[in-house]
């Protein structure tokens, strides 16, 4: 059977998610949903996720981002920056799941900055801020220097650049989780070579009532600053 084929419907990735711990309240869950439609209908337009798997959206896109929730915490009420968000992943996702945290979504291309900027007007989103611009210019600014405790990031880049380009941005005291598949160990070298007086996690996505993400290799990796 090809990866095509029976892609997860919605009700079992949140059945996944409640049997690896992570309680997702109903009128979340409804918001996520209407996030997910919003999403599809825009990628006609603009490519925010790519087009081949838009069937796999709650697998590959979706449950991915929600398994952040389940293997870290992320405090009450803080600001978190979606570095590079691209599409609004993790970004959106964590904003829904989590109202209590207040997201800036940062991405270069204003094209997909506009798409996103639209679907968190539809969804009513008052956490939610998105912003045009490279992270690493925008570390130097005032309004953005050394604002944020957590950052995340998709796969968007080396694991040295994505320290290089957030190091204006991050709190000292800051952690700045990854999502990041394939073989990575050499990355963790260079970065720990490059770096001290940093801590590196590394945590192979294993969820229960659901194997790909362990087959395919797919890591969060978080890397923990202090001052």
């Amino acid at each position: 059977m090809s990866e095509n084929q029976n892609p997860l419907k919605p009700t079992e990735v949140r059945q996944i998610c409640l049997d690896n711990g992570l309680i997702i309240k109903d009128p979340q869950w409804q918001l996520l949903e209407e996030w997910a439609d919003l999403l599809l209908n825009y990628n006609q337009e603009i490519n925010l996720v790519s087009r081949k798997e838009t069937d796999l959206l709650w697998e590959k896109q979706i449950l991915h981002c929600l398994s952040l929730l389940v293997y870290r915490e992320i405090p009450q009420g803080l600001e978190v920056c979606d570095f590079g968000t691209g599409g609004g992943l993790p970004g959106i996702i964590l904003a829904i799941i989590r109202p209590d945290l207040y997201l800036t979504l940062v991405d270069s291309r204003q094209k997909k900055v506009a798409v996103v900027q639209k679907i968190v007007d539809d969804l009513r989103l008052s956490n939610v801020r998105v912003i045009c611009g490279r992270g690493e210019l925008l570390g130097k600014q005032a309004e953005w220097n050394q604002r944020f405790s957590v950052i995340t990031a998709r796969a968007v880049a080396p694991l040295i650049d994505l320290v290089r380009w957030t190091i204006g941005l991050r709190k000292p005291e800051s952690a700045l989780h990854i999502l990041k598949g394939g073989e990575i160990q050499d990355e963790m070298n260079a970065l720990s070579l490059m770096f001290t007086g940093i801590k590196i996690s590394k945590s192979l996505i294993v969820l229960k009532g659901f194997a790909k993400f362990k087959q395919n290799q797919k890591y969060i990796i978080s890397i923990n600053f202090s001052s």
